[in-house]
């Protein structure tokens, strides 16, 4: 049975990204992989809208937020970390133990931040050196909106702004250097529509400065020495690579990188959001403006969400199920990748197909979805 992978992570990559990922392998320390890693910072420069060069090495999302955390804090520091799901706490976790010292401000599950809640936060901790934030939190479908809450800051004196991206970069904007970000961690296997196994880090300018005065108690994730081989004429890494990724990633950032990206994804989310409603279900996020363009997080009132998750599985649609407090009663569904009107329809058909006994409860799902993709 043919199976529709519609998990968060690692989502669906093209045929074109697998043929790449399939080239001959090449010596890492040659011209040809500079080559092409000149080639695909060259793309990363341009999805970011940034002059600077974006740190690419192996590991998870898991180990970009690592990173980020050994070079920038350490029990010196204190620490100002917002959280409104469960990645929001895992970038806490992976700080708290370089021994800083936390400073949390949380909000439901479901609710994005707000910037005046953060400006308070770091008014009151003039201390704080360091500031931690999630732009895409994958866990409830919130999206925040970092611009935004970098605008309130105080001008002057405010603390690193360290962003987790891992799961937002390639499927919303998200432009670092505009916007005044220090440290931006993301990964492949979202939007960046690529196979597990990349970690990307971004600094600014104030960031490198603050990484540089600092001693990574890190070999491997120590960014400093990344840089050294970065920002070689002929660029590589310190350690080896996985060749074959980086094929891939070259492949699918020009998907990502054309004209109309994040609209689509936009417009994609809107259109499977006004017809998962049509079907009786509950959006998880019910202020518009915080829903992801990358994940839609919803349950059902019948009380009916784990057994929907399993009918879905079984017909061969598999999103995601909830995380801590929504384990077992939250689907989590990615349209991270080329979502179109057949995709759509795919989706909502097959969740109409796994409501069994509610399904009398489903309205004109179709149509409503239907207007707005035409719409638009």
């Amino acid at each position: 049975m043919k199976r529709y992978l519609m998990t968060p992570g690692p989502v669906p990559v093209s045929a074109e990204v697998s043929l790449r990922e399939a080239h001959t392998l090449i010596g890492h320390r040659g011209k040809e992989f500079s080559d092409l890693f000149s080639g695909i910072e060259e793309k990363l420069s341009r999805l970011l809208d940034s002059e600077g060069k974006t740190v690419i090495f192996p590991a998870s999302g898991t180990g970009a937020l690592e990173s980020l955390s050994a070079n920038f804090t350490g029990p010196d520091t204190s620490v100002i970390s917002v959280s409104c799901g469960v990645f929001g706490d895992r970038f806490r976790e992976i700080t708290t133990l370089t021994g800083a010292r936390m400073i949390n401000v949380d909000l439901p599950p479901g609710e994005g931040v707000r910037p005046d809640k953060v400006a308070s936060a770091v008014k009151s901790n003039p201390d704080a050196s360091v500031l931690l934030l999630t732009q895409n939190e994958t866990s409830t479908g919130v999206f925040n909106h970092i611009d935004e809450i970098i605008g309130e800051l105080p001008k002057n004196g405010r603390p690193l702004v360290l962003v987790d991206g891992v799961s937002s970069v390639g499927a919303m904007p998200c432009f670092p250097e505009k916007w005044g970000i220090d440290g931006l961690a993301t990964a492949s296997q979202k939007g960046l529509l690529t196979p597990p196994g990349l970690a990307l880090i971004w600094l600014s300018e104030r960031g490198w400065e603050a990484a540089s005065k600092r001693k990574c108690p890190s070999y491997y994730f120590d960014l400093p020495r990344q840089k050294e081989y970065l920002y070689k004429d002929a660029p590589e890494n310190p350690y080896t690579p996985p060749v074959s990724l980086y094929f891939a990633l070259d492949a699918a950032l020009d998907e990502i990188t054309s004209d109309g990206w994040f609209a689509e994804r936009a417009l994609a989310a809107r259109s499977l959001a006004a017809g998962i409603e049509s079907l009786g279900f509950d959006l998880l996020v019910r202020d518009e403006k915080f829903r992801s363009p990358g994940l839609t997080a919803f349950s059902h009132s019948s009380g009916e969400t784990s057994a929907i998750l399993k009918r879905l599985k079984t017909i061969g649609v598999e999103p995601a199920g909830g995380q801590g407090k929504f384990k077992g009663n939250l689907i989590r569904m990615s349209h991270y990748h080329d979502v179109r009107w057949p995709e759509i329809s795919l989706a909502l058909g097959s969740l109409y197909a796994a409501l069994g006994e509610s399904r009398k409860q489903a309205g004109d799902f179709m149509r409503r979805a239907f207007e707005i993709w035409e719409a638009n």
